[in-house]
């Protein structure tokens, strides 16, 4: 990697993330963002350190290729003023918006933590204290949900508890992100499978629910304007 734009384009690649997801990150506006990916200025100050563990990388390294692109344990970034510990769910009435990877490694049992946390947003009364939130991305749900918009997603349930027609994300073979997918039942639990709500997207060969982990089940949108 010769530059911080190989760095960050590395990165961006390997984790699967948007230069949307990195505005929603670090708060820096889409020129900014763009010129960081392009090479033509670097990240700096509070902006190297949020985008540096955004991008689950070393400061250094993301900006001078100098040393180890991992932190050390002891080193690992979280959000200033934060030690890296577990979220709790319950935080002032809120939930956690988490990246797709995040939410793939949830099926796995591995801990979400503040490092994971792209936003805060009001948690319904309804949903349990492990709610998170998720950023829809492309349109394979379309026109339902459409890209940017935010869903809510409650974990506490088990493929028992899914109904035909569910709306849930799952984590699927060795994919290392989750999935948005609409649930096709069939005669009984052993026979579910997954498809796409958008009627024109190219792929509508349904997968069965054998091959992917349950990672939750969509209750609903939040909805921000501004």
């Amino acid at each position: 990697m010769n530059s911080a734009a190989d760095r960050i384009n590395q990165r961006m690649s390997e984790l699967k993330i948007s230069q949307a997801d990195i505005k929603r990150a670090t708060g820096a506006g889409k020129a900014t963002i763009s010129s960081w990916v392009n090479g033509s200025t670097k990240p700096s100050g509070e902006y190297a350190s949020k985008l540096a563990a955004y991008l689950r990388c070393n400061t250094d390294w993301l900006l001078t290729g100098v040393g180890s692109m991992n932190n050390a344990p002891s080193e690992r970034l979280a959000p200033l003023g934060t030690e890296r510990v577990d979220v709790d769910h319950a935080m002032n009435g809120e939930v956690p918006v988490i990246s797709w990877v995040a939410a793939g490694n949830w099926a796995e049992v591995m801990p979400t933590t503040l490092d994971d946390v792209i936003d805060w947003i009001p948690k319904p009364a309804h949903l349990s204290d492990m709610a998170f939130g998720l950023v829809v991305r492309g349109r394979s749900m379309w026109p339902e949900f459409k890209p940017d918009e935010i869903v809510y997603v409650e974990p506490n349930i088990t493929p028992w508890d899914l109904k035909d027609g569910d709306l849930v994300i799952v984590q699927c073979n060795d994919d290392t992100e989750a999935t948005f997918k609409q649930l096709v039942m069939g005669n009984g639990y052993d026979d579910m499978y997954l498809k796409p709500l958008n009627p024109d997207w190219p792929d509508q060969k349904m997968q069965p629910m054998t091959e992917c982990n349950l990672v939750g089940v969509v209750d609903s949108k939040y909805t921000r304007y501004r």
